[in-house]
């Protein structure tokens, strides 16, 4: 009798379950794009460049960010990593532009113009990756989104 109880209890429990499942709506990505990048600090083995990123909601709830963290490829070459506690929201359906700093070495630089040097185009693509922070307890929502871009200065002739 124990046994039959058990699963008429789980089979209640499972149709319940499955009447809610309406509450339970998916969450989109956040998509991020490259505004503007600007030099900060230039030393001899390290940079840093102050990003200007667009962070767009795509949902129908605001996007609580508590911060991010992010790498950033430049030709599909790792060129940049960053993390940012900036506090922020995002209203559905709607964009913000937020201010990070990302670090590089002197060798993703390097490699950077010796790739342009070798193509001898000005045109060059991006993918920006990782995760933004959001809500509390805080939820990981990871970004994957890429771009192309044009490099300030041309290659010499």
């Amino acid at each position: 009798m124990k046994g039959k109880t058990l699963w008429f209890c789980l089979l209640i429990l499972g149709s319940s379950l499955t009447g809610c499942s309406g509450l339970f709506r998916t969450i989109e990505p956040p998509r991020i794009n490259i505004v503007n990048v600007t030099p900060k600090e230039v030393k001899l083995f390290e940079q840093v460049f102050d990003l200007e990123l667009r962070v767009q909601n795509p949902n129908e709830a605001a996007l609580e960010i508590n911060g991010l963290a992010f790498e950033l490829e430049i030709n599909d070459r790792r060129f940049a990593t960053g993390v940012s506690n900036e506090k922020a929201t995002v209203d559905p359906f709607s964009s913000l532009v937020i201010h990070v700093q990302a670090v590089t070495s002197a060798w993703g630089i390097l490699q950077q113009i010796a790739q342009l040097q070798r193509t001898g185009t000005p045109l060059g693509t991006y993918r920006i990756k990782g995760a933004i922070y959001s809500g509390s307890p805080s939820v990981k929502l990871p970004f994957d989104n890429s771009g192309e871009f044009k490099f300030p200065v041309g290659p010499a002739k």
